[in-house]
């Protein structure tokens, strides 16, 4: 045992002052023997004995008492072997970085030299003793060790104060370790410094996740690992993938989920329970057994139901209220371990909404094969089952346009315009895609240019400008007065790649199909400056003239249809690709795409909201609850959102200009952990002795002994301190 302050130890000779005290005050009185006080001697003997047991006693606490009070300021401390590196007490300038990443939520089982707390507690402490550790006046920073984390520390200070209140202040966090990130923040703060010597603490698991390959220690700096888990060996179970697909022989509402699970401990875990979650509700529940280092994968089949229209009265049934976008929340759950924040997985699931669609049939026919919505209606109805996706009603002009608010998409066929304007159709057509809703335009013998452009003028893309023959079918030859002018027909030639309609065609088949149709007759449209974007062309024919031209209205969309939709000008209807092209138009114009695989959201990583026309606000609820305001979003056409910083199902609701927040599930998503957090496996001792270099090794000091920790012992003396004060009061009070 040493002390910090000796020259107080030399007060301990006050501890035989109350000795002197006593000595001095005895009783000098002469003694007398008197008869009458003989008989009770005998009585108060034992008395006496107690008192005088007493009476020491309370000497004896009163010396201890004044001997404690100087021991105490001379702050008397031992020396144990410690378990930081050796070159921590000598001159430097240090940066700590401190790894707070998910895996440092770690809660080991009861331990005696990790305890049962987290990780990071035990980081917490260990930095704070470095801190101590350091030298006077030595400068230091603390940074963080996860991906896009803020340092708390990011320069060279020597104020101990702070750097207590920034360690005292870490918390975990779900965001995966970044230490290359890190390491090159902390070369920049060193190097704003020259001269002595510098080095670098990374206090963390010593994963090898974390400290792979691609880590170099800088140069000119000394590095040194300061292990949280003292060696020990970290087993975990984790969800570390989650997907779904259509299970169609259940229905088109079936999914089949695969969890893959695995193990990254040395010992195999037997019957481990898996929970499938739906909208927070557990339905399913098994048993899966996993080997050593080991993965498996839980299948589950579940048939999800649509979720209903927030229109829905309470006495309506499901057949009597189409669906909405039917988007469900799914989850994947293990049983409690000690890491569990990755026990669970997050995946955003739509159910096939059914959209009903109308068409305006403007030239109806007796037979059926030559009605102008033959084949709009197969292929949008390619079977008859009572489940399908797609709800159809077909009506003619003269059936009139009656109430457009049930439908999410409409489909004009060559219809004349002064039927449209006779029954005042147009005016309707127009307040409903003004509204948000979708409308696609055909063409036809039936249409006349002038009339088309007066009548339809604000839902028009472009204005028509005369029709085009560029060769005649071989079951539709040329009329009389018409001339070929480019032999057999024309082809389409360009496609806009980035429009998600026309995905599925970029490749195989689908691609060489559309591209195969032949076009004996289209309008060309009139040339019109562009309106700053509203205007956009998905299909061009060779000769460059629009095919497929795209308008936003208001709210909602109009696509037009350069040629027919039948095989009156083209043989598009025949070919394969127009199944899946009239579908997918219907979908977009119904802002209900069909849905392909996801792109994994992971915790830290940006996500990018879709806009509508005149969303003004964009309002995102996290898991927790907490909600995230984003204001002044005219004429934005996407909202990044980089707040991923828990993991879970996130919604997003946004408002116009009326200014009332509606939910957008189609915006909604999941934000995950990153898998490689959950492999705790120690990193190799040969990539820890690279990592260290050229450091001496952190168990042997230079003159071969193990380096040496203070624990203070100040805070004992103190306690026994007070307890001396409470058991002389006790004694005093005893007569």
């Amino acid at each position: 045992m040493q002390l910090l302050s000796p020259a107080y130890a030399i007060f301990l000779l006050l501890g035989v002052l109350p000795v002197l005290i006593h000595l001095h005050g005895r009783r000098r009185a002469e003694i007398r023997k008197l008869p009458t006080l003989l008989l009770l001697k005998a009585s108060n003997r034992r008395v006496a004995q107690r008192t005088k047991f007493r009476h020491i006693l309370l000497l004896l606490l009163r010396m201890l008492l004044l001997m404690a009070i100087p021991f105490l300021l001379a702050r008397p401390f031992a020396e144990t072997d410690s378990d930081l590196p050796v070159q921590v007490s000598q001159t430097q300038r240090a940066v700590l970085i401190f790894d707070d990443s998910l895996s440092m939520m770690y809660q080991p089982a009861g331990d005696l030299k990790l305890g049962s707390t987290i990780l990071l507690e035990r980081g917490r402490k260990l930095a704070t003793r470095i801190i101590d550790a350091l030298p006077q006046g030595a400068e230091a920073a603390l940074i963080l060790g996860s991906r896009t984390a803020e340092a708390p520390v990011g320069q060279l200070t020597s104020d101990r104060t702070r750097l207590y209140s920034a360690i005292s202040a870490l918390r975990p966090s779900y965001r995966p370790s970044d230490l290359p990130s890190a390491f090159k923040r902390a070369t920049q703060i060193l190097s704003t410094q020259r001269g002595g010597l510098r080095r670098i603490y990374v206090i963390g698991d010593t994963s090898a996740h974390s400290l792979d390959g691609s880590l170099q220690p800088p140069a000119e700096t000394e590095v040194s690992l300061v292990d949280v888990r003292d060696g020990k060996s970290l087993p975990n179970c984790a969800v570390v993938d989650l997907r779904a697909e259509p299970a169609t022989s259940m229905g088109p509402r079936a999914v089949r989920v695969m969890a893959e699970l695995g193990n990254f401990g040395d010992e195999p875990r037997r019957e481990l329970q898996v929970t499938l979650l739906v909208d927070g509700q557990a339905v399913a529940k098994g048993l899966v057994d996993l080997a050593p280092r080991g993965q498996a994968i839980k299948r589950f089949i579940h048939i999800l139901q649509p979720t209903p229209s927030p229109t829905q009265s309470p006495g309506q049934t499901e057949a009597q209220v189409a669906p909405s976008a039917g988007l469900h929340h799914l989850a994947v759950r293990l049983s409690p371990d000690a890491l569990e924040a990755d026990n669970e997985r997050h995946l955003r699931v739509d159910v096939q909404a059914v959209l009903r669609v109308l068409v305006l049939d403007g030239d109806p026919r007796n037979l059926r094969r030559d009605d102008e919505a033959y084949y709009l209606e197969t292929a949008l109805r390619p079977s008859e089952r009572d489940d399908s996706p797609l709800q159809l009603s077909t009506r003619s002009l003269d059936e009139g346009l009656g109430s457009l608010s049930e439908f999410d998409a409409v489909v004009l066929l060559n219809a004349k315009a002064q039927e449209l304007s006779r029954r005042g159709i147009e005016r309707g057509l127009s307040e409903y895609v003004r509204g948000g809703g979708g409308l696609m335009i055909g063409l036809g013998d039936n249409v006349e240019v002038e009339a088309y452009n007066r009548v339809l003028a604000e839902l028009l893309p472009q204005p028509l400008a005369v029709v085009k023959t560029a060769g005649s079918l071989p079951s539709h030859p040329a009329s009389e007065g018409e001339s070929s002018t480019q032999g057999p027909g024309e082809h389409l030639g360009q496609l806009d790649r980035r429009h998600p309609l026309l995905q599925p065609f970029l490749t195989g088949r689908a691609s060489e199909s559309l591209l195969s149709a032949t076009f004996a007759r289209y309008l060309l449209l009139q040339p019109t400056p562009r309106s700053q974007g509203e205007t956009t062309v998905l299909l061009s024919f060779e000769s460059g003239a629009p095919a497929l031209v795209e308008r936003t209205v208001g709210r909602g969309r109009v696509l037009l249809f350069t040629s027919t939709l039948d095989r009156d000008w083209n043989d598009l209807p025949i070919q394969p690709a127009f199944l899946p092209l009239v579908q997918q138009v219907v979908r977009h114009l119904s802002r209900a795409p069909l849905q392909k695989a996801e792109t994994e959201t992971l915790i830290g990583q940006t996500r990018d909201i879709k806009l509508q026309a005149g969303d003004t606000r964009v309002e995102v609820t996290l898991p927790s609850g907490k909600t995230r305001l984003f204001e002044r979003l005219q004429g934005r056409k996407l909202l990044s959102f980089t707040e991923t910083r828990e993991p879970g199902f996130y919604r997003v609701a946004t408002a116009g200009d009326t200014g009332v927040l509606k939910a957008r599930p189609s915006e909604h998503f999941a934000v995950n952990l990153d898998a490689a957090e959950s492999d705790l496996q120690l990193a190799p001792a040969s990539r820890l002795a690279a990592l260290q270099r050229p450091l001496l090794q952190n168990d042997v000091s230079p003159s071969g002994k193990n380096p040496k920790r203070k624990v203070e012992l100040w805070h004992a003396l103190g306690w026994l301190l007070l307890v001396l004060l409470l058991g002389e009061a006790l004694l005093l009070r005893q007569k």
